[in-house]
């Protein structure tokens, strides 16, 4: 057709543009157009269709000539509806669909047989993606999604023209709906009413505004809760004024103590106010100003306490950091606070200037036994002049001289690990001497152990000299100093380690909160853990032991747990090789006795362990319930993970044990391991009979160059091992074996076998599902009366079954 309708009679001169005018349609063009069309239903009647209700009617009549054109337009099946052409001779051939039918848009009904947010619709033509559907809504909808069905197919979900449900309200009676099928759904042309939209904006204003005010109530909550901990934070270790100094009258025996203000030192502290006092050593407390509560004068460390009863407050010293054990201790002076400390020598108080923490030694004093040999091997001296029974930062000049004179030395606290003397290991901080007598090389400040001693190594043989000025101790008023940390569990607050005097303290002070175990080394002979605690450090934090009690004892504890990295170190020897020495003298690194409700979650390391260094066991009748253990790490030690006495439904995962005589043993059933590796150990997996034991599982776990990757013994509820991977020596020296004694019921499932299978008369394994390195494992050795099932097992040689399937 040359021209169209729409040309011939358009609105105006330029399509669209009004202010070109009206346009008057020329005879001519209506002259083309209506011949054209007159030319086109001619040869539509020369060629003259058929139209047919579905495609069986049509297919049933072939009594049309070829290239006849047909509709089909209410066939039930959608798909079959639309324009079909006739191929062969009349009486003869087939239809073939080649079009859809030409509706631009299709009238539906909604006269509500269905309800508000399903509605049932109706139309004379089928309804597909082709055409655009329109309709009237009966019923407002009162819910959200909202579905159509068209004349009986399957509900469409009716979407808003931007994809999104339709609002409760946002279809209402008598709303012209315009849309068409995408898939599942009818997307709308039009769009939901805006009533239903501003309803919803409404709605969910009002409910921001609810959230806002509820927020608001908790960040008054907040904040009460971050005063009450900053009060206690700023109470606890508050120290002002206090000062201690040498009484000009009576140098030997009498110290002066300023006023001051100070918080007891424990964990529900009281304020302590007090005039300047004099206080003798000479002299009994309670006996004018006599101030000694122990029973008699001795030479040594000597601390001195602000103590209270609530109401007054007294003013002595002791020996011991503990006052109320001295004889002359005030009766229902229940709470103490160290002031400071000072040292008696010769029976005399050295003289000392304090300002602040700085106590600084009037007369320098040389040590005695200078000089002091030194060799290449790390050894502790006592510096006297400083106290002892806390830990402080000793000031002192040190000289060292030796026939080696490019050599220098290191002087180091004996709370942190020793290192080589030298550039390329820890370094050195004292020098040879260059000019005789007269240059110092280290003007220093090492942390003391609580025995007042420092640590000291020559890069050769050679002697020092060592001279005493003063040290640095904090009293215990850092926590106010530093303020408080960052967060805290609970309105209780939150502990940190240097609150307290020693670990077990802060331990003790914590229950029920949050403690902070601040970075760095601290030695113990063994902590006793409490209920409902979470403890966290703010750094690496190495714990060590020289006796054989466990390092943290968590028996009996409940709802607690372990966050950060722990360092936990016994006093076992380094073990390099497998298989070694260690023995098990019952040291333990955590020992989990009883409990209940905990978590292990960091990176906790055990190292040196004469014994296990995570030891979980239940009381007899009590089994573990639901402990979760992440990240742990062993080395060196005899057991890395020892589950044992009914110690159940734990899971252990995230693990890493090497160098150990067992990586991981197992006398308790229903433990789950997984994500494991446990390399270079004698064995890596031991099973032993125990009170219930056995029948738990390892899963994804690794076990190589070890001379056991799974060593099992007397047996009788079977163990699980899905995914693991088993792998011999490949230097040749062991295969990994995985050895059955007196044992039944061992599955292993899938994943990598490299290692030989030994099997007694009384055991049974199953091994199915594994890829087998047959380099590194020779034939299964069973003996007679023992059964290995093998199936499914492939061969790395041949990719096919490895010989020993059954």
């Amino acid at each position: 057709m040359p021209i169209t309708a729409r040309q011939v009679w358009r609105d105006y001169v330029v399509e669209g543009v009004p202010s070109s005018g009206n346009y008057k349609p020329a005879k001519a063009d209506i002259r083309t157009w209506g011949t054209s069309l007159e030319g086109f239903l001619s040869a539509i009647g020369n060629n003259a269709g058929t139209v047919k209700l579905t495609r069986a009617l049509l297919y049933a009549d072939l009594a049309h000539p070829a290239d006849t054109m047909a509709w089909v337009v209410q066939d039930p099946t959608i798909a079959y509806n639309g324009i079909y052409q006739k191929s062969g001779a009349s009486g003869t051939g087939s239809w073939t669909r080649v079009a859809d039918l030409p509706f631009s848009f299709i009238v539906a009904t909604d006269i509500g047989d269905g309800t508000p947010d399903a509605i049932v619709a109706t139309s004379d033509m089928p309804v597909s993606e082709a055409a655009l559907v329109v309709f009237t809504v009966n019923d407002t909808n009162t819910g959200s999604p909202v579905t159509v069905s068209f004349n009986g197919s399957a509900p469409l979900t009716i979407k808003t023209n931007s994809g999104n449900d339709i609002a409760v309200g946002g279809i209402s009676a008598g709303l012209q709906v315009f849309g068409r099928v995408i898939g599942t759904t009818f997307r709308l042309i039009t769009d939901q009413v805006n009533a239903a939209i501003v309803a919803a904006a409404e709605a969910a204003a009002a409910e921001a505004q609810g959230y806002r005010d509820s927020a608001l109530g908790y960040r008054d909550e907040a904040q009460a809760y971050a005063e009450t901990a900053l009060e206690a934070t700023l109470s606890r270790g508050y120290l002002f004024g206090g000062e201690i100094s040498n009484n000009a009258t009576d140098l030997t025996n009498d110290l002066d103590i300023a006023a001051g203000v100070a918080a007891t030192d424990d964990a529900a502290p009281g304020m302590m106010v007090w005039s300047a006092v004099t206080r003798q050593i000479d002299v009994a407390y309670g006996t004018g100003n006599g101030g000694r509560f122990d029973s008699a004068v001795a030479d040594g460390t000597w601390h001195i306490f602000a103590c209270t009863n609530g109401t007054l407050v007294a003013i002595g010293m002791s020996q011991s950091l503990n006052p109320t054990s001295a004889p002359n201790y005030p009766s229902g002076y229940t709470k103490y606070r160290r002031l400071g400390s000072r040292v008696r020598i010769s029976g005399a108080w050295r003289r000392v200037v304090q300002r602040g923490d700085r106590h600084m030694l009037l007369d320098p004093l040389p040590q005695t036994g200078n000089p002091i040999a030194v060799t290449t091997s790390a050894a502790l001296l006592a510096l006297s002049g400083i106290p002892t029974g806390i830990e402080v930062d000793a000031l002192f000049e040190a000289s060292f001289t030796s026939a080696t004179v490019s050599s220098g030395a290191l002087l180091s606290s004996p709370i942190i690990n020793d290192s080589s003397v030298g550039a390329g290991n820890s370094g050195s901080n004292v020098g040879h001497i260059q000019v005789t007598n007269q240059y110092t090389a280290g003007s220093l400040r090492i942390r003391t152990n609580t025995s007042g001693q420092i640590r000291h190594r020559g890069g050769s043989s050679g002697n020092m000299y060592i001279a005493v000025h003063g040290w640095f101790d904090d009293r215990g008023s850092n926590v106010f100093k530093g303020g408080p940390s960052s967060g805290t569990s609970s309105a209780g607050g939150e502990v940190r380690s240097s609150q307290y005097n020693t670990l077990q303290d802060a331990i003790t002070a914590a229950a029920g909160k949050r403690l902070v175990i601040e970075a760095g080394s601290y030695t113990t002979t063994g902590l006793t853990g409490v209920s409902n605690i979470e403890i966290t450090t703010s750094g690496p934090v190495t714990i060590s032991t020289t006796t054989n009690a466990p390092i943290l004892d968590m028996t009996n504890c409940v709802n607690w747990s372990i966050r950060g990295h722990i360092r936990f170190v016994g006093n076992a020897t380094t073990y390099t090789g497998y298989p070694g020495s260690l023995t098990d003298a019952g040291q333990k690194g955590i020992k989990l006795s009883n409990c209940d409700r905990y978590l292990i979650d960091g990176k906790i390391e055990f190292a040196n362990i004469n014994g296990s260094g995570l030891y979980v066991e239940s009381s007899a009748g009590s089994w573990q319930h639901d402990g979760i253990i992440k990240g742990i790490r062993a080395t060196s030690c005899y057991h890395g993970i020892r589950y044992n006495n009914v110690a159940e439904y734990d899971h252990v995962s995230d693990f890493s044990i090497s160098n150990c005589a067992f990586a991981v043993r197992v006398e308790s059933g229903n433990v789950m391991f997984s994500d494991g590796k446990m390399n270079f150990n004698s064995v890596c997996v031991s099973l032993a009979a125990g009170s219930n034991d056995s029948h738990g599982e390892f899963i994804n776990c690794q076990m190589n160059h070890s001379n056991y990757a799974v060593d099992a013994t007397g047996i009788t509820l079977g163990e699980v091992f899905t995914g693991c991977i088993a792998l011999g020596d490949q230097a040749g020296s062991g295969h990994g074996t995985i050895r059955l004694t007196n044992s039944v019921g061992i599955v292993w499932n899938g994943g990598q076998v490299g290692a030989d299978i030994s099997l007694d008369a009384t055991s049974k394994m199953a091994l199915l599902n594994a890829y087998i390195r047959t380099g590194l494992t020779s034939a299964p050795s069973v003996t007679s009366g023992g059964v290995f099932t093998a199936k499914n097992n492939i061969a790395d040689t041949t990719g096919g079954l490895w010989a020993y399937n059954n």
